[in-house]
């Protein structure tokens, strides 16, 4: 999850600067260069020498956790780069990106850029795919959740920082990305060749799933600056075709900007907290909704293990305060907030300053993530194949599964849409129930 800042400069860097340079003058002579091009050659070492002090300035004062700049610069004097030097404070959320991949990020927070259309975040330290978009380039290839992408363009993305990788992926419309993929159902190695093209990612689809009961449907895919007002025209297109119950879809949700998810969790709980973030100082914050509640009908969010940071702020908001049913499995557990800081030079730096707490004050970790109140099992990719096969079969499209498959699963085949459909039918009659006896 994001927040943003510009990034601020002091009088001190100036003396930092000057000490700095003076090290590396001293140690130039016996470190000449650093793997890391594409190319695999050498890379020259101490390029950016006043970004590397901006970036100490900014984690010093803005770390989570206390952070000794002695070991920041002995990891830049031993790897001559900000990357390693930041890779000194074991957060992988805490990274350094070039020009030009800090303004592919920013432009892919707007919800448009050129590229293959996925969603990526780390898993078990390897570059993954959380979802891909629906109508785009990656979606048609066949890429799936949960696959690793193991190389770009014939570049291994092993140790490679997430910004470069999505960076490496995006480019001009109508040109090619080959990458690596490797999946573990059917396990192996693939090669997919994908034409880029503009993305133009919505934020969220809905439809009135049962129009006769009420239930209505929004899946919410990220939370780019569109969430806040795709949500709220959602619910008021719902409200207008008579929303009775609302199926809240999280799941392959990987997050995105913390003001966005504020403005999600406003539309659905009672004005008051929306989350805490606190930072080394262990003072907590508290962020209120925000506008008024616009849902004021029975809820079931739908959460997986790729549910993660904002996804999970809104889930654990709609939990501690009890508008809505939390379905499915545990989230992922990532409760950390980053800033990004614009450099002098146009580079960027992704700062882990807080923690965030649920609007009751939980936090989320890996080992407490958000836990559903109804924990259903999915379906397995064997027994999702199976299950469609038949399907497909009828139209003699039978094939491997599809992230269509996976990610629009027939109601009918999807446990954990009808345990929420089953609960909302309950809430809606219970609601109706009473309305009777109190007439």
């Amino acid at each position: 999850m994001y927040d943003t800042r510009d990034g601020m400069r002091r009088s001190w860097l100036l003396a930092a600067l000057l000490v700095l340079i003076a090290l590396v003058a001293f140690m130039a002579p016996t470190v000449l260069g650093v793997p890391g091009g594409e190319d695999g050659q050498e890379q020259p070492k101490f390029r950016d020498v006043r970004t590397a002090i901006e970036a100490l300035y900014l984690v010093k004062r803005e770390f989570y956790k206390p952070v000794s700049v002695s070991k920041l610069l002995g990891a830049y004097l031993a790897t001559g780069t900000v990357q390693g030097m930041l890779e000194a404070l074991e957060d992988p959320y805490t990274r350094y990106m070039p020009p030009e991949d800090y303004e592919a990020m920013r432009q892919e927070s707007s919800g448009v850029f050129g590229g293959i259309g996925i969603l990526v975040g780390i898993r078990d330290d390897k570059i993954t795919v959380i979802s891909p978009l629906e109508n785009t380039p990656a979606m048609r290839a066949g890429l799936l959740p949960g696959d690793h992408i193991a190389e770009i363009d014939g570049v291994s993305t092993e140790g490679m920082v997430l910004d470069r990788a999505v960076s490496m992926m995006k480019g001009e419309p109508g040109t090619e990305v080959v990458l690596v993929i490797e999946r573990s159902y059917p396990p192996g190695r693939h090669e997919v060749k994908i034409i880029r093209d503009i993305i133009d990612a919505p934020a969220t689809r809905s439809y009135m799933w049962d129009p006769e009961a009420g239930i209505g449907y929004i899946e919410l895919r990220s939370f780019s600056e569109k969430a806040g007002p795709d949500i709220e025209a959602e619910l008021k297109k719902l409200s207008a075709e008579g929303l009775r119950g609302l199926i809240l879809d999280l799941r392959y949700n990987g997050g995105g900007l913390v003001n966005q998810a504020v403005q999600v969790a406003s539309k659905f709980i009672p004005s008051g907290p929306a989350m805490h973030v606190q930072g080394r100082d262990g003072q907590r914050r508290t962020t209120h909704t925000v506008g008024s509640k616009l849902a004021d009908v029975p809820v079931v969010v739908l959460v997986n293990e790729y549910t993660a940071s904002a996804s999970e702020i809104v889930a654990g908001a709609m939990q501690d305060t009890g508008v809505a049913t939390i379905v499915g499995m545990p989230t992922f557990g990532k409760g950390l907030v980053q800033t990004l800081f614009t450099l002098s030079d146009g580079s960027g730096l992704a700062v882990t300053t807080q923690i965030y707490l649920t609007a009751g004050g939980r936090a989320i970790t890996p080992e407490n993530p958000i836990q559903p109140d109804v924990q259903v099992e999915p379906l397995t990719m064997e027994e999702l194949e199976q299950l469609t096969a038949a399907k497909k079969s009828e139209a003699a499209q039978a094939g491997p599964v599809t992230a269509e498959d996976l990610l629009r699963i027939d109601p009918d085949l999807d446990p954990q849409f009808r345990k929420a459909v089953e609960i909302l039918r309950e809430k809606i009659d219970d609601e109706a129930e009473a309305v009777n006896v109190a007439a």
